[in-house]
């Protein structure tokens, strides 16, 4: 009998559950090593890849870098092209808008019942089928409580929570890795409730898009394990730069504990690993491995 949250092969669905990627330029780099990562956590006999790639203004090199990666590794690979976002949107920190491409997924992939949406400053570091896989019931999305930030009372995520009727132990979720239901997404306006959040309360806005699907969401949504979503701390603890506002109720010290049993390992912030300020250290170490496996792969052009 299959594990709770688990579903039997018997019962798996026969179309393929798609990876979902947004990128521009600037991160088409790091979707390749993503996608290097998910080739190496992929045991021997595991059904085909289907990567959809949403693109916001990639150049003709950045779609053939990522082209030529996915047929290296003999995924299946669909470049979607994404409509701009709203200009009354609150400006990403990087002087890009690819974070809210993701607010597009049920209008770019109305094809696909279920996907499973990565950020690509994440590796995978375990087989993802049984998350590609995982039932939902009858929530339109699965993702991890924030570990930086369980709980709205807890960090600076939509600010002003409390003048907008919400509770301060209200769930709120990291949305850089979430296990869609696309259809009842769809049906229940989630995205859309998101996107006209961000555009009319831009004072209540810290996190973006993030910010904005944790509004819509209405705290209907399941939870995922830790393991789906853990994110590299103990890098940004070893320079002072990372403080724990959620200590009463996640103690720091698991949420590091547990970087050694990541399924995902997600580098969330500012900082990257890929970057030369970056700390020194064993988990930029491991993302570097598969950053190089990417280089030598693309150099040597030999398909998985």
């Amino acid at each position: 009998m299959a594990a709770s949250g688990e579903r039997r092969d018997s019962e798996r669905p026969n179309t393929l559950v798609p990876v979902v990627c947004c990128v521009d330029d600037r991160f088409a780099t790091p979707l390749c090593v993503l996608m290097e990562s998910i080739a190496a956590a992929r045991p021997a006999g595991a059904p085909e890849m289907l990567m959809i790639v949403i693109n916001d203004d990639l150049s003709e090199a950045g779609r053939h870098a990522i082209m030529k990666h996915a047929e290296l590794l003999s995924f299946e690979l669909q470049l979607r092209t994404a409509p701009p976002p709203s200009s009354l949107f609150p400006q990403f920190r990087w002087d890009s808008n690819v974070t809210y491409t993701r607010l597009a997924i049920p209008e770019v992939i109305p094809d696909h019942r279920v996907v499973l949406y990565l950020d690509v400053d994440t590796i995978v570091l375990q087989d993802i089928s049984e998350l590609l896989y995982r039932p939902l019931g009858d929530a339109p999305f699965a993702a991890v409580p924030d570990p930086t930030k369980p709980l709205l009372r807890l960090g600076r995520a939509l600010p002003g929570w409390q003048e907008l009727g919400l509770s301060g132990d209200r769930a709120y979720f990291n949305n850089g890795i979430m296990l869609m239901d696309v259809e009842r997404c769809a049906a229940q306006r989630l995205f859309s409730e998101a996107a006209r959040f961000l555009a009319e309360h831009r004072e209540n806005v810290r996190y973006w898009d993030q910010d904005g699907m944790n509004w819509a969401a209405t705290d209907n949504w399941a939870r995922l394990e830790r393991k789906w979503n853990t994110f590299a701390l103990s890098p940004l603890k070893s320079i002072g730069e990372y403080t724990h506002p959620a200590e009463e109720v996640l103690p720091l010290s698991t949420l590091i504990a547990e970087e050694e049993t990541a399924a995902i390992l997600h580098f969330a912030g500012p900082r990257k690993p890929w970057m030369r300020d970056y700390p020194e250290s064993s988990l930029r170490d491991l993302y570097l491995r598969f950053s190089r496996a990417a280089e030598i792969r693309a150099a040597a052009g030999t398909v998985a």
